[in-house]
């Protein structure tokens, strides 16, 4: 048959099926049949209906978070499926009266009336494809710590606690690149969320730090870093798995309860800034390491500016500790930095959920958490209300009156250390994790702001329960000043330097400015009630 006597056959009743593959009840309408074109796409404006109502009445943020709770993507699939013999149905009943006379007219016919029930199929299929695909990373995003990828972990996860005034959350980096099979958690970041007064409060762990309690009343003798894979190979001293052992360590230390902990494997977080399309970061001084060595990198520089970087050079921006002016101590103020740009990037494309459910595919085999999945409409809506200006934010480092190193005089079986006292730390807890509507104070302590334990810390109104914290108002808040200019390369592309051991560090150095002038001595545990390392 010729082309034109094909493209004939769209005309009339074939015309109106590809209309309505398109979109439902538009070849009805075409064809002067009211009814049944509004027959046909009801099924569409009542789901339409449905979620406008649902997202009017708890934010559309909230609403779409509700899809990642367990099973609900399946049933989304599930619908998803069940439409496409709607789809059909609408498209043969518009086509009904389609000249089939003759058998290469009969063939033409077919075909035509078979790509028009593909065009009106093929969206929901795809996107049940891919909602199928995101529960499945859901599944595992949110499986806990059992399975072998990140952290292989012994029994099961417990579930957290509700919601109340306060949500804190242990986020772990773990370099778990190239051939390292290790899990040191050598990134670790409280967080915690004030739903009283809207504040943020962040603090970085340093990796190095020694002689932690473990809230039964033993102590972690090595190295903080080292607790995980220790936990992961102990499976009798530590039932409840590496994840609780360790957030129950550090909520021991400053004396606060964590509720929940999320992993992000190194190669993941590099994959998540490049899907986002960027972070903006503002570097206060050019770094520059020749002995950074990752994939293709020899050498990193940054130079000093408002930037936006790509995966690769936001890694280097978060690792980089041997450059002039940076180690262990700032690069967790470069960390939490970047975890508020990565927020900042979210919310510009006006919902930060969908875009984080976009990555969730990519995300599967690198991201774990045993945050319980009903909490996630709360947490968006707070994530939506975030304001950057509540953000409060501490970094410890050795000499500060919170940390020191070791002395020359007292040996360590662990190499480089960092003691940590005891009593300061838990002044630091109170000081930035305070009674929820109360405003917390960072650390180093700030000029004007009150020194460390004497901080006024008046109680917010009671509230009859936890569950009644005021639903938070979204704030628009402003991205950091601009402009940011995309940086072509971080590759410094150099030569490796010659190799020299680095000095173990006794003291903290001398122009380190104190965080307290009044710092006491570090008050260590003494070794009858350390918990000795695990072999």
């Amino acid at each position: 048959m010729p082309p034109r006597s094909r493209l004939s056959l769209l005309r009339g009743p074939l015309g109106a099926a590809y209309a309505s593959a398109l979109i439902p009840g538009l070849g009805q309408l075409m064809r002067g049949q009211r009814r049944a074109a509004l027959l046909a796409v009801s099924p569409l404006l009542l789901i339409a209906l449905i979620v406008l109502l649902n997202a009017a009445s708890v934010g559309l943020v909230s609403y779409a978070a509700t899809f990642a709770a367990p099973g609900r993507l399946a049933q989304l699939t599930l619908l998803l499926l069940l439409m496409i013999p709607w789809r059909a149905a609408v498209v043969l009943h518009a086509a009904r009266g389609a000249e089939v006379r003759g058998g290469e007219r009969r063939g033409a016919v077919s075909l035509l009336l078979a790509v028009a029930l593909l065009i009106s199929a093929a969206p929901h299929a795809g996107a049940a494809l891919i909602t199928s695909r995101a529960g499945s990373t859901v599944d595992e995003v949110f499986s806990g710590f059992e399975s072998a990828s990140p952290g292989d972990s012994s029994g099961p996860t417990p579930t957290p606690p509700p919601l109340g005034d306060r949500f804190t959350v242990l986020l772990v980096g773990a370099d778990a690149m190239g051939q390292r099979t290790s899990f040191n958690t050598d990134s670790m970041i409280i967080a915690s969320w004030d739903r009283v007064g809207g504040w943020v409060s962040t603090i970085s762990i340093p990796r190095d730090i020694v002689n932690v309690p473990m809230g039964n009343g033993d102590v972690w003798d090595p190295k903080i870093n080292s607790l995980w894979p220790s936990a992961q190979r102990n499976k009798t001293l530590f039932p409840e798995g590496p994840a609780v052992a360790l957030r129950k360590a550090l909520g021991a230390m400053f004396g606060i309860t964590i509720d929940a902990t999320a992993v992000i494997v190194i190669p993941t977080f590099r994959q998540l800034i490049n899907d986002i399309g960027g972070v903006d970061v503002h570097i206060s001084r050019p770094i520059f390491d020749p002995s950074y060595r990752t994939g293709t990198f020899r050498g990193v520089t940054l130079p000093k500016g408002n930037w936006h970087l790509d995966g690769d050079c936001a890694l280097a921006y978060a690792r980089v500790r041997k450059a002039a002016g940076t180690d262990d101590f700032n690069r967790g103020g470069r960390q939490q930095e970047l975890l508020v740009g990565i927020r900042n990037q979210l919310a510009a494309s006006g919902n930060i959920l969908s875009n984080g459910l976009a990555l969730l595919t990519a995300l599967g085999d690198g991201v774990r958490t045993d945050l319980d999945q009903a909490l996630l409409p709360t947490l968006a809506e707070g994530a939506q209300a975030f304001d950057t200006s509540h953000v409060v934010s501490a970094q410890m480092r050795a000499g500060d009156g919170l940390l020191r190193y070791r002395r020359a005089d007292e040996p360590s079986p662990y190499g480089s250390v960092v003691f940590f006292n005891a009593k300061r730390a838990l002044l630091l807890g109170a000081r930035l994790f305070p009674t929820p509507g109360t405003r917390p104070y960072g650390w180093p302590v700030a000029k004007g702001e009150p020194a460390l334990g004497e901080e006024s810390l008046p109680l917010p109104s009671p509230s009859a329960d936890s569950s009644a914290a005021p639903k938070p108002t979204p704030v628009k808040t402003p991205l950091p000043a601009g402009p940011y200019q995309s940086l072509a390369t971080c590759n410094a592309n150099v030569p490796a330097p010659s190799y020299r051991p680095a000095p173990d560090p006794t003291s903290a150095p001398s122009e380190e400015p104190s965080g307290d002038p009044s710092a006491e001595p570090s008050a260590e545990p003494s070794a009858s009630e350390s918990l000795a390392p695990s072999p």
